[in-house]
């Protein structure tokens, strides 16, 4: 699946991002919707929704609080930050019970891609604090960095790992032949919202091309 990451200030704005798409990432701290909002938005049938708000625009209370509420009216999934901790992630876990909504802990790394045994002990940490997906995505250095994020695969189900900037292009196609469930694409009509996202035209002809089945 692709997601496709909306991040214009304004509910219309963001459909306009959206397209004829089914499947987004709402970034509640960018789109700003008020409650009802979003409410209405995520409970769109026939609609994918992954709901995040990263920090930073508003107070932690009012972010955890915009993430349940997407947890219970039908987000798909929501996301939060390793960073947050285990209180946290307790929390979002128990709003996600009996909704069908599952739990994503995402780690961002902007600088570099560290080392196979660090990004290792990442995931087993958002796992043990009740990650549904654990999220990778760090900055590609080199090409090496690449073979890193996608050897994580190995690590059973449930990750989403690429790479992120110009170099870690290339891993954002190749993991969803390594097993990640969906990835993240910037809109045709818009802005991306990470360095490297290829927009859901260019993801969807790549994908014809190679024969991926999404």
């Amino acid at each position: 699946m692709l997601y496709v990451c909306l991040s214009a200030e304004g509910v219309e704005n963001a459909l306009r991002q959206l397209g004829d798409e089914k499947c987004a990432e709402l970034r509640v701290d960018l789109v700003k919707p008020s409650m009802d909002e979003m409410v209405k938005l995520v409970s769109k049938k026939d609609f994918s929704f992954i709901v995040t708000c990263r920090p930073g625009v508003f107070d932690e209370e009012t972010s955890l609080k915009y993430l349940a509420t997407a947890a219970k009216h039908g987000a798909d999934y929501i996301d939060i930050e390793i960073e947050r901790g285990a209180e946290v992630a307790s929390r979002m876990k128990a709003a996600c019970e009996g909704s069908g909504c599952k739990l994503i802990i995402s780690y961002h790394n902007f600088e570099c891609t560290p080392s196979f045994e660090e990004l290792r002990k990442i995931i087993m940490e958002c796992r043990g604090r009740g990650a549904d997906i654990v999220k990778i995505a760090c900055k590609v250095n080199s090409t090496a960095d690449n073979s890193t994020l996608m050897s994580l695969y190995g690590e059973g189900e449930g990750i989403v790992a690429f790479g992120m900037g110009t170099l870690g292009q290339v891993s954002r196609l190749a993991s969803l032949g390594c097993g990640a469930k969906f990835t993240y694409v910037a809109s045709d009509f818009g802005d991306g919202t990470a360095p490297g996202q290829l927009n859901v035209s260019q993801m969807r002809r790549y994908v014809n091309e190679l024969g991926i089945k999404l």
